[in-house]
C-alpha cells in the first residue's frame, strides 16, 4: 500500500493526540478529569467552530440539533461533589444504506474544541465498528462458548502508539501514527464495514476469558480444543466477510477458581495466520501493511 502523505492539519491533529494519549483526560460526562477549570467548561457553540471539520467527517447535509444544557457532577480533591454544565448536540446523517444515525457530542472537557470534537470522533467511529461485528459475529461466538465469561470483549481501536529506544523502527512507527488524524481520513456516509482495516490503521482485539468446567485433565485440555476451534471459526469468518484484509488480535484466557490456569493468543495480518504469534515483529508488519515500508 502507498504510503499516506500528511500534511500540516494533520500536524496540529497528531499533537492533539499525543497531549490526550499522556494526559488520559476524560471527555465525556462521569469521567474524572484533572482540572474543572470554568474556563475549560464553558459552553461554546462547538458546531460552528468546528463546522468545516464536521462536514469534513458526516456530510454536507447533515443535521444539528439545538444544545440541550446539561448537568455532571465530580468529586473534588477534596472529596466534595461538585457540579459543572455542559453543552450535548445530536448531529443526524445518513449512512451508505440510507439509514439515519445519530453521532452525539458535548462541550464536556479540557482542551479545544476541535480536540474535544476528534475524541468524540474517535469513540464514535470504534463504537460503530465494534457493534457490527459484534452483532454479526462475536455475540454468537461467546454466547455458544462453554465457559466463557461476561469479562470477554471486543475492541476496535488504533494501532499501538510507542517507540522503543532499543528498536529504530519504533520511532518511525511512532512518527507516523503521531500525524495520522481519523478526522481527516472518515467520511461516516460512506463508511464500509468490510473496508475498515483497509482504509483505517485500526485493528479487532478480541479478549476471551474461559472458565474450565471440569478438573479433570483431559477434559480441560478438550474445552481448551473446543474454545481455539470456535475462534479461529469465527476468526475464518471474519476474514472471509473483510475480503481477506483482516488485522486482528485474539488473547485467550483459560481459567478455574485458583485463577489463571492457561493462556494463548492469535494474531491475523491481512487475511493471514501470523505464524510468529503477536510481538514487535507483527507490530511492524502491522504498521507496514498500512503506512508503507518503514525507512
Amino acid at each position: 500500500m502507498l504510503r499516506k502523505n500528511t500534511n500540516n492539519k494533520k500536524i496540529l491533529y497528531g499533537k492533539y493526540l499525543c497531549i490526550i494519549c499522556l494526559s488520559l483526560i476524560g471527555i465525556l460526562p462521569g469521567c474524572a478529569a484533572t482540572n474543572h477549570s470554568k474556563e475549560l467548561l464553558n459552553n461554546e457553540s462547538m458546531p460552528e467552530l468546528c463546522e468545516q471539520e464536521l462536514r469534513n467527517c458526516f456530510g454536507e447535509d447533515y443535521l444539528i440539533s439545538e444544545g440541550i444544557d446539561k448537568e455532571g457532577q465530580f468529586i473534588n480533591k477534596d472529596g466534595k461533589v461538585e457540579t459543572y454544565n455542559y453543552t450535548e448536540w445530536e448531529l443526524t446523517y445518513q449512512d451508505t444504506n440510507g439509514q439515519k444515525q445519530v453521532f452525539v457530542f458535548n462541550s464536556y472537557g479540557s482542551g479545544q474544541p476541535l480536540e474535544r470534537i476528534e475524541n468524540s470522533v474517535k469513540s464514535y467511529f470504534s463504537d460503530l465498528v465494534e457493534d457490527h461485528y459484534k452483532q454479526k459475529f462475536w455475540n454468537n461466538m461467546i454466547a455458544d462458548m462453554p465457559g466463557c465469561s461476561e469479562d470477554s470483549v471486543l475492541y476496535f481501536k488504533e494501532y499501538r502508539l510507542f517507540s522503543n529506544p532499543s528498536i529504530p523502527e519504533t520511532s518511525v512507527m511512532f512518527d507516523e501514527r503521531l500525524h495520522y488524524s481519523l478526522m481527516d481520513n472518515v467520511y461516516f456516509p460512506q463508511l464500509i464495514y468490510t473496508d475498515v482495516c483497509i482504509d483505517f490503521p485500526y485493528i479487532f482485539n478480541l479478549y476471551l476469558y474461559v472458565d474450565y468446567e471440569s478438573n479433570d485433565e483431559a477434559q480441560r485440555m478438550a474445552q481448551r480444543r473446543d474454545t481455539e476451534k470456535r475462534l479461529r471459526e469465527t476468526m475464518d469468518a471474519m476474514i472471509q466477510y473483510t475480503g481477506e484484509s483482516l488485522n486482528a488480535k485474539a488473547s485467550v484466557t483459560m481459567m478455574d477458581e485458583n485463577g489463571t490456569v492457561d493462556s494463548f493468543s492469535i494474531a491475523v495480518l491481512k487475511g493471514d495466520y501470523y505464524d510468529s504469534g503477536y510481538g514487535i515483529e507483527y507490530e511492524k508488519d502491522l504498521h507496514e501493511n498500512f503506512f508503507g515500508i518503514i525507512e
